[in-house]
Order: structure tokens, then C-alpha cells, then sequence
């Protein structure tokens, strides 16, 4: 039986090799891990699982960038068997996985995306805020990564769209947002900071202040986090006139204008700091 399933995990790397159009030499190694488990007794339980994860395995100990969707696409195998197969293979191999680390991944991007070494930077930061609040656990590093240099490069005068970013990490726009919504949830506030570097501490200060207000506010209640924190961005911008405006934020937000606006008034006209310091809105 054991036989009989290398046979078929043979055919199916042969199949997924054919799609993707590799270095002969991608296939000949995958063929050798699957030859390798039939030799040592290693059960293969599903061959297309198998198939699948030698390919992939192949091509991070060769560091060939095969995003695991893009083998998941061609193959009878989901996204999540391929991962779990290629763990265990690697481990009844004795094979290390190469680490996929973000940071890397940002730096190779960025440098295959020519971007500045600001964005790079920004990018960088905004994962390891991330990092540090828990965002990255159960989150694929590419799609972690693409979420981060999203985040960072909304705020930069560059032609380089969310459609651009997902594509180049092979992720989907959706999944994209999903992503980027995760990181400005956790790490708003903080972020304030990173886009605005110019900003007096007493403005970053003030953002904590208006989202603290908004956990236990009646009128914050059943409003979606990321309007509030828009909305907060925007009410410190404005009090240290900080040039932002509600288009500007909504373009780094993925939030409307007009629900930007909304909230911007819900803070102004609840919280116990209306009309100390700048609210003029002429600049909403």
C-alpha cells in the first residue's frame, strides 16, 4: 500500500511541476522526499497532501518564493493540509523549515517593489507592533507582512495599490483588509504616533484619551472600532494642527468619510475635553 500511495504522490508533484513551470531539479528533489518517506516506513496517508508538501518544502529549502495558495490552486490539496503535511514530513525527515520570518519578507518586497527605505522602515514597525500584541498568531507571515507594508505604504504619496500589494503577496484584497482592519484595531493608538512623527506627545497622549472615552461611552456602543479610532485620529489632528483631513485618513483606514465625519462629531460633542485646545472643523 505504501508503494502503491508513492506512486500516486509521484503523479500528483509530477502535475503540480507541470503547472508551475520550475527548475527540473524542484520536481527531482520533491520526488526524492516522497521516495525518501517510503524508504524510512513513513506512512502517506493522503498522496496529494504529500505531493503537495514535498513541492513546497522543496521550494522554502531552496528559498524559490511558491507562495503555499499558489500550490493549494493546482492541486486537490486545501492550503491547511499542505501546511500540516509539509510539518510533518519535515519533521520525519529531520528537515528544518526555513524560518518565515516578516521582517524578512518586507525587506524582500520592498526591495523587489523598489520602495523608499522610509515605507520599508514603516512597514517593519508596524509588524513589530503587531507583533508585540499578540496580532500575529494563527496569521500566515506573507499575509502579516502584506497587511503591514498596507498599512504603511497608505500613508506614502506612492502609485502602489492594495490590488498591487495583494497581488504580490499572493493573498486576496479581502483577505488583505481583513488583515490590515486586525492591525489598526490592536495597535491604533500606537500607530498615530509612527504616521505622524512630528506630532507633540501630547497629541498621541490625547488619542489614547478619546479611545479610552469611547470603551465605556454609551454613544460608542454597537460602533465599529475602526470608525472611533478614524475619528480619534482626526479630532487630534485637528486640535494639533496636524495636516490630515477625513479623505486622507479614510484612504489609510479603509473607513467612509462620512462615518469618519460621524464619529469625529460623536467625540467632539461626548467627550469632557470639547473645546479645549483646536477643534475647527474646516478641516473635516
Amino acid at each position: 500500500m505504501t508503494k502503491e500511495s508513492q506512486e500516486v504522490a509521484l503523479e500528483y508533484l509530477t502535475s503540480i511541476d507541470q503547472s508551475l513551470h520550475l527548475d527540473e531539479s524542484v520536481r527531482q528533489y520533491g520526488e526524492l522526499l516522497i521516495s525518501e518517506l517510503t524508504s524510512q516506513g513513513i506512512q502517506i496517508y493522503f498522496p496529494a497532501n504529500t505531493a503537495a508538501a514535498c513541492y513546497l518544502l522543496t521550494c522554502r529549502l531552496r528559498e524559490i518564493p511558491v507562495r503555499v495558495t499558489k500550490i493549494a490552486n493546482i492541486s486537490p490539496a486545501t492550503k491547511a493540509d499542505i501546511l500540516n503535511e509539509m510539518q510533518r514530513v519535515a519533521d520525519a525527515l529531520d528537515l528544518g523549515i526555513p524560518n518565515d520570518d516578516p521582517a524578512v519578507i518586507l525587506e524582500e518586497v520592498c526591495r523587489d517593489l523598489t520602495l523608499s527605505p522610509d515605507i520599508e522602515t514603516r512597514a517593519q514597525r508596524v509588524a513589530e507592533l503587531g507583533d508585540e500584541e499578540g496580532v500575529t498568531s494563527g496569521v500566515s507571515p506573507y499575509t502579516y507582512a502584506a497587511a503591514a507594508l498596507y498599512i504603511a505604504n497608505s500613508a506614502a504619496d506612492t502609485d502602489l495599490s492594495q490590488a498591487d500589494i495583494a497581488k504580490q503577496f499572493d493573498v486576496s484584497t479581502a483577505t488583505l483588509r481583513d488583515r490590515r482592519d486586525d492591525l489598526l484595531e490592536a495597535i491604533g493608538s500606537r500607530l498615530f504616533e509612527l504616521h505622524f512623527p512630528t506630532a507633540p506627545p501630547e497629541a498621541v497622549s490625547f488619542v489614547d484619551d478619546l479611545l479610552q472615552h469611547a470603551q465605556t461611552a454609551q454613544w460608542a456602543k454597537n460602533k465599529r472600532h475602526m470608525g472611533i479610532l478614524a475619528g480619534a485620529w482626526l479630532y487630534a489632528a485637528n486640535k494639533y494642527q496636524i495636516e490630515i483631513d477625513a479623505a486622507e485618513l479614510a484612504s489609510m483606514t479603509g473607513v467612509s468619510v462620512s462615518t469618519i465625519r460621524a464619529r469625529y462629531e460623536d467625540l467632539v460633542n461626548h467627550t469632557s475635553t470639547t473645546g479645549r485646545g483646536n477643534t475647527d472643523r474646516s478641516q473635516i
